[in-house]
């Protein structure tokens, strides 16, 4: 018995209906971030993104659920494309070359978006819980492997506290971005960095000499 042969025009239609779909949803990440450029999370709305975008708020709801998903989803489009951890090379330069993209992506008007969702999170229960999961914790994880990695390869003491010194990196990143609206520049983040894990050395160090 000779196996049955897909019809041509079924075949065409699933081909032609991909990229169409892959456009739609493109286009909606698109038009949701476009809004957190100009709007508080607060006065966005799903219709709004529908409507800018170009399709139903059926076609929306597709992928996404909730207003605070699509607009987290919108953001990490963006972001993961320009700020990558590399898995390759010694740690304490893959974070550092991290950290510098960080600091590129939130000059300018990624940085406006940046501060959007900072700050919404702190009045929105559900795009908190949802930054938290898919944006906070995934990052945070991989950089306290990447300072482990350090550790173990001698590049930073194995009493090193690993909390203390990411948020000794990232904290003057978000004070300029949050409350100063300074630019963070390539030679301020190169000299908050290497000025953290100077410090980290050195205390090990007073605290090896003060043991003895």
């Amino acid at each position: 018995m000779s196996p049955k042969i897909a019809k041509p025009q079924a075949t065409s239609k699933r081909h032609a209906g991909r990229p169409r779909s892959e456009a739609s949803r493109a286009a909606i990440l698109d038009a949701a971030y476009s809004f957190l450029l100009d709007r508080a999370v607060a006065s966005i709305s799903l219709l709004h993104i529908a409507r800018k975008a170009g399709v139903s708020t059926a076609t929306v709801y597709r992928w996404w659920s909730t207003k605070e998903a699509l607009l987290l989803d919108a953001f990490l489009n963006k972001a993961d494309r320009e700020v990558v951890l590399k898995s390759n090379g010694a740690p304490l330069e893959r974070l550092k070359e991290y950290i510098l993209q960080v600091g590129r992506f939130f000059t300018g008007k990624n940085g406006i978006v940046a501060v959007r969702l900072l700050t919404a999170i702190q009045d929105n229960a559900m795009l908190r819980k949802e930054f938290m999961e898919r944006v906070y914790s995934p990052r945070e994880k991989a950089f306290r492997k990447t300072v482990q990695e350090a550790i173990e390869q001698r590049q930073l003491p194995a009493a090193t506290e690993v909390a203390s010194f990411l948020d000794t990196i990232f904290g003057p990143l978000l004070s300029r971005l949050l409350i100063r609206h300074e630019q963070i520049d390539e030679g301020f983040v190169i000299s908050v960095f290497d000025r953290v894990v100077a410090g980290t050395l050195a205390q090990n160090a007073a605290g090896k000499s003060s043991s003895v």
